[in-house]
């Protein structure tokens, strides 16, 4: 087959969505867990394959999804020698005007597929939506990461919380709605509640609050009209009092090294990330080491290859201890895993979700830490050693999504009904700030721009910075952006109640 041309035909067919292999379990005497409850089906046992060898540049990568998550790997691999080919079916996709080859084809499609193969030696994928059965096809062939196996799990919502449960690790209350007949079933303790898709969900989409029993079936309907839900699944999570949300993301390689960024504590404004707070000391090192060990012992589980992002709820020291937590489903289950799993010696905390990529939230150690999230994928991808991550400055990332496009600010002065380029130069112009923009060529609300990264030699510099730069994008009564301190000052931490769902 003649090489590709950069820019490729468009196919317009929809991406195939393949079903998930699921075991059925066994209901459990007592235990409050609905008929169709699934668990995962992955061996924890099964040994380590072999280290791919160094791929040296100027070698190519493959890149499935040409966002700005791929857009940021190209860049770095660029700056490691290394060539790109990036696949999207959006022709204007970030990536897609810096990457070496960009084919602009469907996720399943056989011409793009086969091009990839030919023009890369290793492939990884920048989100999760991408169809598993398209990285086990390129598995053939190519040195993939991460493996099909864990995007798989990372796709279905009922999927992720039941494999976490095998792993020792809690989860929120849920219970799985298919059809309208389940919502009669759902215990009243679920309530409040969120609902959620089980697939395609994402930044507060494909979700819907619901205060009580009498709320469910009209949320419900909602998210059967929504696009997103595919299929039509659902799960309601209970609603549990939150202190705080943290992220851990790790690098594990195939050989089983991992290392790890520093926990970063997140704040969200209408579902979507608004900032990233990484101070040193700022959480609780006890804290930091549980929710670290439980990254690990899921990457471990799952034999995960690549860059994992591990979210976690820290709950409400106050109300923590009248909220149950859900264990796995079979005590049979869990128990191979259970002694790999950590105790949670520093608070209540409950794995809110997974991603198997890069994460919004680790975007700061582009300019905080010794190696970034990108590098880490890359290094996995290419076979190059895992070294510890140090965080050299004290960090805060802000989104920055299309509504500074439009609406007044310091940096955005003239009134008018059109997008504007926000003057990025009064930012700039304050000490540590460093600006990420993603080439969008279409400033929407909610649509993530770019994001800014603030770096000092204190954490109190950097406060002063972020007070400042919020003013200047008109943000500061929204009351975000540096996450309170999760440390040893707050009132005592406790280990959570654990019971079924």
């Amino acid at each position: 087959m003649p090489k590709p041309k950069r820019h490729a035909k468009v196919y317009s067919h929809p991406p195939r969505v393949e079903s998930t292999f699921l075991l059925p379990v066994a209901p459990q005497p007592g235990k409050l867990t609905p008929h169709h409850l699934m668990t995962p089906a992955f061996d924890s046992t099964a040994p380590s394959k072999p280290a791919l060898p160094y791929l040296a540049p100027p070698a190519c990568i493959g890149v499935l999804g040409g966002g700005q998550l791929g857009r940021m790997l190209a860049q770095t691999a660029q700056t490691m020698g290394y060539t790109v080919a990036v696949l999207d079916p959006d022709a204007s996709a970030p990536a897609s005007s810096l990457s070496e080859h960009f084919l602009c084809f469907d996720y399943t499609d056989d011409v793009g597929l086969t091009a990839l193969s030919q023009l890369a030696s290793r492939v990884t994928t920048e989100f999760e939506n991408v169809p598993a059965l398209t990285l086990e096809r390129l598995a053939r062939k190519l040195g993939v990461s991460p493996s099909a196996a864990c995007v798989r799990i990372a796709q279905d919502r009922v999927l992720e919380k039941t494999t976490i449960q095998a792993c020792g690790l809690p989860v929120a209350p849920f219970w799985v709605i298919e059809t309208h007949s389940d919502l009669a079933q759902v215990p009243p303790h679920l309530f409040p509640g969120i609902l959620k898709t089980t697939r395609f969900g994402y930044d507060g989409k494909g979700q819907v609050l619901v205060p009580n029993a009498q709320a469910l079936p009209g949320a419900f309907a909602q998210l059967q009209a929504s696009p997103h839900a595919t299929p039509t699944a659902c799960v309601l999570e209970k609603k549990l009092p939150l202190q705080a949300e943290c992220s851990v993301i790790l690098g594990r390689s195939e050989d089983g090294a991992c290392v790890h960024l520093p926990v970063q504590i997140n704040q969200h404004h209408q579902g979507v990330l608004f900032s990233s707070t990484v101070f040193p000391g700022w959480v609780d090192p006890a804290l930091e080491q549980a929710l670290q060990s439980a990254a690990q012992t899921l990457a471990q589980a799952l034999s995960y290859v690549g860059v994992l992002c591990v979210e976690f709820f820290i709950l409400d020291a106050v109300n923590a201890s009248a909220q149950p937590v859900s264990t796995p489903p079979g005590a049979q289950l869990a128990a191979p895993l259970a002694a790999a799993a950590p105790t949670p010696a520093t608070g209540s905390w409950v794995v809110n979700e997974i991603a198997p990529r890069p994460h919004n939230s680790g975007h700061h150690s582009l300019n905080s830490c010794s190696l970034s999230q990108f590098e880490l994928q890359l290094r996995v991808l290419v076979g190059l050693p895992l070294t510890p991550v140090a965080q050299h400055s004290p960090c805060v990332m802000l989104n920055l999504l299309g509504d500074l496009w439009w609406d007044p600010s310091a940096v955005r002065t003239h009134a008018h009904n059109a997008p504007q380029e926000p003057d990025w130069s009064r930012l700039l112009a304050l000490p540590g700030t460093h600006l990420h923009l993603y080439g969008k060529k279409e400033a929407r609300r909610g649509r993530k721009m770019g994001h800014l990264n603030i770096t000092a030699d204190s954490p109190e510099a950097v406060m002063t910075t972020v007070a400042q730069c919020l003013a200047l994008l008109g943000l500061e009564s929204l009351g975000l952006g540096v996450s309170a301190r999760l440390g040893p000052t707050r009132t005592a931490w406790s280990e959570p109640t654990l019971v079924a769902p």
